[in-house]
């Protein structure tokens, strides 16, 4: 289970602390999606942890990211260090995945950008 909270506003933030390998990817997708279900249209924070990114988290990052788009959720990404948002921005180039490195920007960008419509099912 990945740990997360939900805030006054309404945002869930869940949080990957560790860096994931190949076998625990599909689970963590798995409970995002479970909280996504449960937490309905409400904005979504990913929290990154501080450690490198391998390619198992960077592919759940943007596995998030479709799925916050195909249900017309807001998402935003904290990933303080630099090194980790230039690999998130490699990986998802213009797709308009908003990475930033604090919590509150973060938030500030959730509560600015107008929810993105649910793709038909």
């Amino acid at each position: 289970m990945l740990p997360f909270n939900v805030t006054e506003s309404g945002v869930l933030i869940i949080q990957l602390r560790a860096d994931l390998d190949i076998t625990h990817r599909a689970a963590a997708a798995w409970a995002i999606d479970g909280y996504l279900a449960a937490h309905r249209s409400a904005p979504l924070m990913l929290e990154l942890s501080d450690a490198p990114l391998g390619t198992s988290a960077v592919s759940t990052v943007v596995r998030t990211h479709r799925m916050c788009r195909t249900a017309g959720v807001r998402l935003a990404v904290v990933a303080t260090a630099a090194e980790t948002r230039r690999a998130l921005e490699a990986q998802t180039g213009a797709e308009g995945l908003v990475i930033q490195p604090t919590r509150s920007l973060a938030a500030n960008a959730l509560s600015a950008a107008p929810a993105p419509v649910a793709a038909a099912a």
